[in-house]
């Protein structure tokens, strides 16, 4: 039996679990089922740069290693699961950055020895009660992980320049 070409060729279609905006709300549908999060999954970087971003899923549990190396993971448009979703982040003389929106709630138990492990928090922004957690810890060796949590509705560096210009205006002409 032969294959034809639009058998060989697989159909592009949008699964109704991939990341959207809901049309009342305008809020980002960022939950799976649990039968569609896969348990564990590991990134480790030697002397490279390692990327997760865009639409991806994180696990229950993730783990990444760098080694004189970089690790970038953007959860902007990542899915996951309701619940408690955990992240081991270890670096070694590396780099490991870690972007979260804002309606992802984060728990962080992380230490620098001769490094840094910080949390930035850019706006001001709350997760829902129902979001989310993500329980992120480690370890930076002469190093760094950062977790930077981002309001999207926050404003950028050029509208806080503009008010800081317009602040320092008002207080010279008084």
């Amino acid at each position: 039996m032969k294959l034809t070409a639009r058998e060989i060729r697989p159909t592009i279609v949008t699964p109704p679990y991939r990341v959207r905006h809901t049309a009342e709300h305008g809020v980002l549908v960022r939950t799976l089922p649990e039968d569609l999060i896969p348990e564990l999954s590991r990134v480790v970087a030697w002397w490279t740069t390692e990327k997760r971003e865009g639409e991806w899923v994180v696990p229950r549990e993730f783990k990444a290693f760098a080694c004189m190396g970089t690790v970038e993971l953007d959860l902007t448009y990542a899915r996951m699961g309701a619940g408690i979703s955990d992240m081991e982040l270890n670096g070694f003389m590396a780099n490991i950055e870690v972007t979260v929106p804002a309606d992802i709630r984060v728990e962080c138990d992380g230490d620098g020895m001769l490094g840094n492990f910080d949390v930035k928090r850019i706006g001001n922004a709350d997760p829902p009660p129902d979001a989310p957690v993500l329980r992120i810890s480690g370890t930076a060796y002469v190093g760094s992980i950062t977790i930077k949590i981002v309001d999207p509705n926050a404003p950028g560096w050029a509208e806080r320049l503009k008010a800081r210009w317009e602040s320092l205006k008002v207080k010279a002409s008084v």
